[in-house]
């Protein structure tokens, strides 16, 4: 597992959150900052970069105290589409006639023939997607999926990789891409298929077992293709020309259709379920992530059992939970590499007031940092928090800034972002509202930092979750 830090941003999967939970937290708030339970005095910043005020300079409405969090587990449902999408599974309803009997001979074992139908081979064309011809051969037999694997003579073009010279004019066919006299739609997805819009841009191959008739005929007319990246040769070949011809399929796994292994709730702990549950049923949602169907867990603790399971696998799988799959990742913080100094004191001016500053620490880091450190969090800089009562989300508004000069987001869940040298901080003066009854309180929130290391690309970066406890009178 990586443990270098609390799981950020990649492709999407683990999305930066912001925050508070309430009501039912899983974890009991401790004191500024300090994993043991010590307050530091006087508005002194300790040695791990974290600071605190002194209690009695605040009013007696509203008391704050800072404290870390250990791990934040993010529960979503994944998208179908990042494996096989379920969609481009063919009912049996739909299946050609020409197709159902070689796929009941292969799924029983083999379908072979030396004389394959032009009605077979169109049938299989009709797997096809997108302009390139990619197969996407996936049907459902009995209420079972499968995947075919046809071995059968394919017609094949892209263009050479090199631009051509000395070619007769009047067999290219130019500025192909940009052409709206392209007829019928067979040749212009030809066109399309072969020839890239840019010259960093990949080309790509066409794919049929049956070539349309206007493709044949384009094919008589033109050698050539211009594109973003210049006049190539068409390079066209039949692949499997000789026969025996052949069918095979084989069943499809959970595995294929989420490409990557997904656990069953029975193969675990049970008390790693038990945190996967509370994790998907906890509050902490948007705008803290980007959309309801996701939920963040900030805990002290996670299973040793789930320890002992990730660290038996190179790629964290997704797990069924209740008959559905999610994408559930366990973050461990890692506040020794982060360059930051975090800070929450009370208003001595305001009631109901406190400021929540961060600023870079780069003495903080494990290992060299410098500037600018960027820091990123959903809704507000450093971060959007509320508090829960009875089930109610309450909003703690911001009502003041400093070191904040970028633009606000314009949603409650946009990212807000703002660059900072090692000297400057960002501070924000969160106002409780007046009518939420006396209680205590915890707020949740979390912001990404990046920063740079010398002679080091890309930059480093990393999570800050928090938790304040608000004891509010």
């Amino acid at each position: 597992m990586d443990r270098r830090a609390l799981l950020s941003a990649i492709g999407g999967s683990v999305v930066a959150g912001s925050g508070c939970v309430g009501d039912g937290a899983d974890t009991a708030p401790a004191t500024n900052g300090t994993d043991d339970g010590t307050t530091e005095t006087d508005g002194e910043r300790s040695s791990d970069g974290e600071r605190s005020s002194d209690g009695d300079e605040t009013t007696a409405s509203l008391d704050v105290e800072l404290r870390r969090v250990p791990h934040v587990v993010t529960a979503y449902e994944p998208s179908p589409s990042r494996g096989i999408d379920p969609e481009h599974v063919v009912p049996e309803s739909e299946i050609p006639d020409a197709l159902r009997e070689p796929l009941a001979e292969a799924r029983d074992g083999r379908f072979e023939t030396d004389d394959p139908s032009d009605a077979l081979l169109a049938a299989v064309d009709e797997f096809r997607a997108y302009d390139r011809g990619k197969l996407k051969p996936y049907v459902e037999l009995d209420g079972t999926r499968y995947a075919f694997d046809p071995t059968l003579p394919t017609f094949t073009a892209a263009l050479v990789d090199e631009e051509a010279e000395g070619y007769d004019e009047d067999r290219v066919l130019r500025e192909a891409r940009q052409r709206e006299d392209l007829d019928p739609s067979a040749v212009e997805t030809f066109v399309d298929a072969l020839t890239a819009y840019g010259p960093n841009v990949a080309r790509g191959e066409y794919r049929r077992c049956v070539l349309p008739d206007p493709v044949a005929a384009f094919l008589d007319e033109y050698d050539y293709l211009e594109d973003g990246r210049g006049v190539s040769r068409i390079r066209t070949g039949v692949e499997n020309e000789d026969p025996p011809y052949a069918i095979t399929a084989r069943e499809l796994t959970a595995a294929d259709m989420w490409d990557r292994p997904v656990v069953d709730e029975s193969a675990l702990d049970d008390e790693v379920v038990a945190l996967f549950e509370r994790a998907l049923a906890s509050p902490h949602r948007r705008p803290a992530l980007p959309g309801d169907d996701r939920s963040q867990l900030f805990a002290d603790d996670v299973p040793d059992a789930y320890e002992e399971f990730a660290a038996e696998r190179d790629e964290p799988p997704y797990y069924r939970i209740d008959d559905t799959v999610y994408r559930i990742i366990v973050g461990e913080s890692r506040y020794d590499r982060l360059p930051v100094s975090v800070s929450a004191a009370a208003s001595e001016t305001a009631e109901r007031e406190f400021t929540l500053s961060v600023a870079p620490a780069p003495g903080s880091a494990d290992g060299d940092a410098e500037g600018p450190y960027t820091f990123t969090s959903r809704g507000a800089l450093p971060s959007a928090l509320w508090v829960l009562h009875e089930g109610e989300r309450w909003p703690l508004s911001v009502v003041e800034t400093d070191g904040v000069d970028g633009p606000q987001p314009s949603r409650p869940d946009s990212e807000a972002l703002e660059s900072l040298d090692a000297r400057e901080e960002i501070a924000a003066t969160y106002a409780v509202p007046e009518d939420l009854p006396a209680d205590t309180y915890a707020a949740r929130g979390l912001f990404h930092i990046s920063w740079g290391v010398p002679d080091q690309t890309p930059d480093e970066h990393g999570a800050y979750p928090f938790e304040l406890e608000l004891a509010v009178e």
